[in-house]
Formats: C-alpha cells, structure tokens, sequence
C-alpha cells in the first residue's frame, strides 16, 4: 500500500507511538523489569517515527516492509546505545553492556516494535470502513458511548480487581487516573476500529495493557489519603492485569448490547 507524504508521517507517529508501547508494557515491563527514563521513550519513540514514515514514503506499508523497517531500526537503536549515549538519562545515566545491547537488546526490541507495527498497520488498514461509519454518528454520541463504557469497566475492575482479587482500597486518585485513561483510549478504539469481534477483544485486552503500563511507571496507588506506592510485578501481571481484562470484556460487552449506537459502531 503506498502512502501520500501526509499519511506517511501519520502512519509513522502512530508505529512509533504504538512500538514504545509494546516496549513500555513488554519489553521493559516484563522482561528487563526496568525504566530507562524519559529521555530514551522520547528518543526511541522519535527514532521510529523517522524510519517507518521515511522508509514507507518510498516503500509504502506491509508486512514485509515493517520487518525489513524495523529490522533496520531497532540496529541503529543497538547502535545508538552501545556506542553515542547510555540509557537512564537525566537521573542514572549508565552505559549497556554487549550482552544487553545485541544479545538480548536487539531480539526483544525487533519483537516489541513489530508488534506495534503491526497494530499500527491493522488499524490503518481499518480506516476508510470506519471513516464511513463514522461520517454517520454524531461526534457526541461515540463520547457518551466511551464515558458510559469507561465508566462501567472502571465500576467492574474496582469490584472485581480492587475488592475482591486484592482487596484493597487503591485511593481515589488511582480511579480518576483510570477513568481519564480509558476515555481517551475508548474514544479513540470506537473512532478508529470498531467493536466487531476482533475490535472488541482487542480493544478489551489493549485497555487492560494501557492500565497496567500506565500503573507501573506513573499510578501509584494509596493516594490522595496514603503514601504512594506502586504495585509489584506480580500484582500488576497476575491479579491487576486479568482482573482489568475480565472487567473490559464485561463491561464493552454490557454497554455493546444496551447502546443503540452499537449496530453503526461494529
């Protein structure tokens, strides 16, 4: 598929965007068990932006061409790190060893950024049927549809998740944080893929992946009455993240089948 200079970029903000993700919440949330600050998920981020929406100008998107694009992207992502800058900037900058730079760097990292290439790809690809769909729908009722529903999978988790799995209070504050979240993604899931079958799995199990990233490097739980702390690895990965799936799944499939607007969203 070949892409006009404008659609470029777009598509690749949207891979860079979405690749930082897989490397936030998998990468470095489940296998390195680390955060390297700032300043690498605006470089990396930035870095494949470059070579997805410069490399697709003359190559266009696919399948293949993501791999061979973030074959080469994550080599000079290796490079960049092993040889210009160390990661932890500003707090604890440190150089990466051979070892973490292209034995286990490189594998992971072409993993993680394909796989957000290739969502980005998928939701691309899904754009001009739900662009007609849209082209339907007042604006205004695909964001009451995505308060109603983030407002019911927020009620859900904190019963299932909250109360029963961990049985405790997490604070207010973690509960805004999550609402704010899960609008914003909603809105953007029901403009951009849709709810049938597949948006609606995706989207359950893509909501339950941003909570769970959005917990383990900026919601700490206890506020505002208590001391913030943030949940461990095997509380966000095997009570947080299941309970919010179970509760995302409930709750899309509660507000798909009372919302009239649903036959036009799927």
């Amino acid at each position: 598929m070949q892409l006009s200079a404008n659609s470029a970029i777009k598509f690749g903000i949207l891979a860079g965007m979405l690749a930082m993700f897989f490397d936030a919440s998998i990468g470095h949330g489940l296998f390195w068990l680390n955060d390297p600050y700032w300043t690498y998920w605006i470089t990396d981020a930035s870095l494949i932006a470059m070579i997805v929406s410069l490399g697709s100008s003359f190559m266009g998107i696919g399948i293949w061409q993501g791999a061979v694009l973030i074959a080469i992207q994550a080599l000079i992502l290796e490079f960049y790190y092993d040889f210009l800058a160390p990661i932890g900037l500003p707090q604890q900058p440190y150089w990466l060893s051979d070892y973490d730079v292209w034995i286990t760097g490189y594998p992971v990292h072409f993993l993680v950024y394909m796989s957000g290439y290739l969502l980005a790809l998928w939701i691309w690809r899904r754009k001009v049927h739900m662009k007609r769909i849209m082209a339907e729908l007042r604006p205004s009722r695909v964001a009451l549809f995505a308060l109603v529903t983030a407002l019911v999978i927020l009620l859900l988790d904190g019963l299932i998740t909250q109360l029963f799995l961990l049985g405790e209070n997490p604070g207010l504050t973690f509960f805004i944080q999550r609402l704010i979240v899960a609008f914003i993604f909603l809105f953007v899931w029901f403009s951009y893929v849709g709810l049938d079958v597949k948006g609606y799995i995706s989207g359950a199990l893509l909501l339950s992946l941003v909570w769970l990233t959005y917990n383990m490097y900026l919601g700490p739980v206890g506020l505002p009455d208590k001391f913030p702390t943030y949940p461990g690895y095997h509380e966000l990965w095997f009570i947080i993240f299941p309970g919010a799936l179970i509760a995302s799944m409930i709750g899309l499939g509660i507000t798909k089948r009372l919302m009239p607007m649903e036959d036009k969203v799927s």
